[in-house]
């Protein structure tokens, strides 16, 4: 089973923000940075409102960390299009034309540049959305795979092919976790 599809910069785009709002370590991060600098700045505004004896000084500190919690996560992802246009600026082999192939001895991914084979068990999640299919390799990375820019081969049919083929490794091996969501 083949596919062939182009990688765009705006579809390694969608792929961070998805981790963003959908990996745990991502979430826990958040939420920590969140709700950590919200009560920073309510701690020492309030230390500062103790000192001077001005609690108007104090509320200013509550209403800047609602602020903070409600904008701050809204910087975070409006930082990662600007994040992601640096780290692959000049990379321009990562974009562009790549095809993916089932074999026995894996997934055979191919750019014009390059041709590698990603052993099955190294393959540790599959993601299937409405408009795109995200096969892990591992917590950050990820062979993204857009439905609207797939040139040649079937996408719901790889789809299940990959599915089939990871689902029968895992009934080979049933110490491993399960890993299709």
């Amino acid at each position: 089973m083949f596919i062939a599809y182009r990688l765009a910069l705006r579809d390694v785009v969608f792929f961070q923000n998805y981790q963003f709002d959908h990996s745990p370590e991502s979430v826990r991060t958040r939420r920590l940075a969140t709700w950590g600098g919200a009560a920073i700045i309510v701690a020492l505004l309030g230390v500062m409102a103790i000192i001077t004896q001005s609690w108007p000084l104090f509320l200013m500190g509550v209403v800047l960390a609602g602020v903070y919690v409600f904008v701050f996560p809204q910087l975070l992802r409006a930082n990662i299009r600007r994040m992601t246009n640096r780290m692959y600026a000049g990379q321009l082999n990562v974009l562009g034309r790549r095809e993916l192939e089932i074999t026995d001895e894996g997934l055979v991914a191919r750019t014009e540049e390059e041709e590698s084979v990603v052993p099955w068990e190294t393959i540790d999640d599959v993601t299937v959305l409405d408009r795109y299919l995200f096969i892990y390799l591992g917590a950050r990375a990820a062979h993204i795979v857009p439905r609207d820019t797939v040139m040649d081969g079937d996408f719901v049919e790889f789809t299940g092919a990959l599915r089939r083929r990871l689902g029968a490794r895992r009934r080979a091996s049933p110490a491993d976790p399960p890993v299709i969501s």
